[in-house]
């Protein structure tokens, strides 16, 4: 239990900091904003320190209301219960708004969402898909509108610090990635902080893992092969745990906490996608500096760049048979573009292998695609995009 002394000190803290707090306008902020007149509750995920806490700054400093962070060390001992003492301070300050920052670390939240969503416009953050599903959903079924947060895209990293579009801003986005606080501090070793924060606190710790070393091993292979298939087998061997349903286990916990994200090759049956070849991206590229390798395959972070643009528009698969294509984008299961990928092409044999690709899968599927280049190349009949322009365009 909290008393109600401690929940106002918290509550004129939190308000105390947000109206001394800089913040810089996110674009999802204003599809956020239209929620306000809905009676729905407003969900807020996406990977820890994707920015979704400033996002309620910026609602709270234009609308006001109560925000509360469940991160805050004095909210350890909160309760179900004391959300009662919670919606008393908010009638006291005349407000029908709160805001309820990283509510999956009290137990239960969802039935205090549940009753009181008709009376208090209620938005809550968490950095778990699982907020809404399984053990969350069945309470909250029909009752929420829900917006997912991503570390920031290139046009929101020129926004945020002012730069222009061109190659050298867009490189310096390649090697920083789009976690607000790294872009505005320089600091990398941030990020670094935030993997094992994921992987030891929101997962093994949430979930009462048995091998949370394996999992951090398999979280930094899979980041060192971005964009390259992978297989259940090779995580069994590279981590050393004996049991496939295990690995599927760890992988998916990996999912659900934002941090990698994996696509298939292409079918029209997603039952049949199930069973194909899958490869797996970095939910930012910055994670990329932290495996092995991929820092010096620059066409790897590219190409994860360019995954992470194109699937905040499309359900993005892969093309492969005798050829292959890196993405193919979708909608509704139907092809509908597809692109590949390549830092250079500085000899023919890389030029025909990219232009045989996309021409091969632009027939197949009988849509247009292109490839996407850190520098330009000729390419007969297939349109070459460079990469600071092509990702600098609003989806």
């Amino acid at each position: 239990m909290t008393s109600r002394d401690v929940l106002l000190d918290v509550v004129s803290y939190w308000d105390n900091i947000i109206q001394n707090e800089n913040v810089i306008h996110r674009d999802i902020a204003d599809k956020i904003e239209q929620t306000y007149e809905m009676e729905e509750i407003t969900v807020i995920t996406g990977v820890r320190r994707a920015g979704k806490t400033y996002i309620l700054y910026e609602l709270y400093k234009k609308h006001g209301g109560l925000y509360v962070n469940f991160e805050d060390e004095r909210l350890y001992d909160f309760t179900l219960d004391d959300f009662e003492k919670l919606t008393s301070i908010a009638d006291e300050m005349k407000t029908r708004i709160i805001y309820l920052d990283e509510v999956q670390e009290v137990r239960g939240w969802e039935k205090f969402a549940h009753r009181a969503h008709k009376k208090y416009k209620i938005f809550v953050t968490g950095s778990n898909s699982k907020l809404m599903q399984s053990e969350y959903s069945t309470a909250l079924v029909g009752r929420t509108t829900t917006f997912r947060v991503f570390p920031l895209l290139y046009p929101e990293f020129l926004r945020f610090r002012n730069l222009k579009v061109e190659r050298g801003s867009f490189e310096e986005y390649l090697r920083t990635g789009g976690f607000p606080r790294v872009v505005l501090t320089g600091n990398a070793e941030l990020l670094r902080d935030y993997l094992d924060r994921i992987i030891y606190r929101d997962i093994a710790g949430r979930e009462e893992l048995k091998y949370p070393e394996a999992l951090r091993t398999m979280a930094v292979y899979l980041l060192s092969n971005a964009g390259k298939e992978f297989s259940y087998r090779s995580l069994r061997e590279i981590t050393g745990i004996r049991h496939e349903v295990t690995v599927r286990e760890y992988l998916s916990h990996l999912q659900n906490a934002f941090l990698l994200e994996v696509i298939r090759k292409y079918s029209p049956s997603l039952k049949v996608q199930e069973g194909y070849a899958k490869k797996v991206y970095a939910s930012d590229v910055g994670f990329l500096t932290l495996g092995r390798r991929a820092t010096k395959d620059l066409g790897r972070v590219l190409e994860n760049a360019v995954y992470l643009h194109l699937r905040s528009r499309y359900d993005v698969c892969f093309g492969k048979n005798s050829r292959e294509v890196d993405f193919v984008l979708c909608e509704n299961l139907k092809p509908v573009r597809v692109v590949n990928v390549t830092y250079e092409a500085k000899d023919k044999k890389t030029v025909n292998r990219e232009v045989s690709g996309v021409n091969h899968f632009m027939e197949k599927y009988g849509v247009p695609g292109e490839i996407v280049a850190m520098y330009p190349f000729e390419a007969k009949d297939v349109s070459v995009r460079l990469a600071h322009r092509f990702c600098s365009e609003i989806n």
